[in-house]
C-alpha cells in the first residue's frame, strides 16, 4: 500500500509541480484546496478539479474559511491588485500588499489536521525560493519550525505528518524544468490573482510565471491577455 500525502494546492504552478512530485515519489495523493474569498476563487477551483483528475488524486477536498475576507487586496472586491511596474519581482524590498496574513501557517495547519485524520505521512506544499524573496513563510526555516511544532500537535495515538517542500530551494525557472521532469499538468494551472479566461500577465504572480518559463527556455502552455 502506498503512503498517503496531502497536497496543499492553490491551482497554481508551484503547488501543482509539488503535487506531481509527490505522485512521482510514489505517494497516494489527496489534494486539499482552501477557498478564502480570493478574487480568483472560481478559476482556482476549476483548475484544482482538472489538476486532480489529471494527477489521478484519490480525493480532492475543498474547505472554506471567511477569516481573510476584506483583509487584503486579494480578498477585498474594491481593492486594486498591484500590476505592471508597481511590481518588483527581481529585488523586492519588502513584503507586497498582496500578503495574506499568516496564510501558510493557517492553511498548513488545516492541511496537517486533514493529514492526521486520514493517516497521511506528508503534506506537500509549493513553497519556493522565488516567493521566499518576498514572503517569509516560503523559506526553509519556516518549514523546519512548522515541522517541529507538528511533533507536539497530534494525538498520542497519531504519527505526526511532515511538511514536504520539494521546491523550497528552487527559483521559478527550475520549478518549470522540474514540472516537465515529473509530468506536472502545467497547462491546467492558474497563477493569476484575478479571475478570467486567461492570465492577466501583469500581476505579481503572472510576472513570476512569465519569468520562469522565459528563463527556462520553454513556452508557457497557458495564455495571457
Amino acid at each position: 500500500m502506498k503512503p498517503k500525502a496531502v497536497c496543499l494546492c492553490s491551482g497554481g504552478l508551484d503547488s501543482t509541480v509539488a503535487a506531481a512530485k509527490a505522485l512521482h515519489d510514489d505517494f497516494e495523493i489527496h489534494i486539499f484546496h482552501v477557498l478564502y474569498g480570493q478574487k480568483a476563487e472560481s478559476r482556482e477551483r476549476k483548475a484544482i478539479e482538472e489538476i486532480g483528475k489529471a494527477l489521478g488524486a484519490s480525493e480532492v477536498s475543498f474547505v472554506r474559511t471567511d477569516l481573510f475576507q476584506n483583509m487584503t487586496p486579494l480578498t477585498t472586491a474594491e481593492a486594486p491588485i498591484p500590476s505592471g511596474e508597481e511590481v518588483d519581482i527581481e529585488s523586492p524590498k519588502s513584503t507586497p500588499s498582496t500578503w495574506v496574513y499568516c496564510r501558510n501557517l493557517v492553511f498548513g495547519s488545516m492541511a496537517s489536521a486533514y493529514a492526521e485524520a486520514i493517516g497521511a505521512e506528508r503534506v506537500f506544499v509549493g513553497f519556493n525560493a522565488e516567493e521566499g524573496k518576498s514572503y517569509p513563510d516560503n523559506r526553509p526555516d519556516f518549514v523546519e519550525r512548522f515541522n517541529s511544532l507538528l511533533e507536539k500537535s497530534v494525538a498520542s495515538f497519531s504519527r505526526p505528518p511532515k511538511i514536504e517542500a520539494p521546491l523550497v530551494d528552487l527559483l521559478k525557472p527550475d520549478i518549470v524544468r522540474l514540472g516537465f521532469e515529473v509530468n506536472a499538468p502545467m497547462e491546467l494551472t492558474w497563477s493569476c490573482y484575478l479571475d478570467g479566461d486567461v492570465h492577466c500577465g501583469e500581476c505579481e504572480a503572472c510576472q513570476h510565471r512569465r519569468f520562469g518559463f522565459l528563463e527556462a527556455g520553454v513556452v508557457d502552455p497557458t495564455e495571457y491577455r
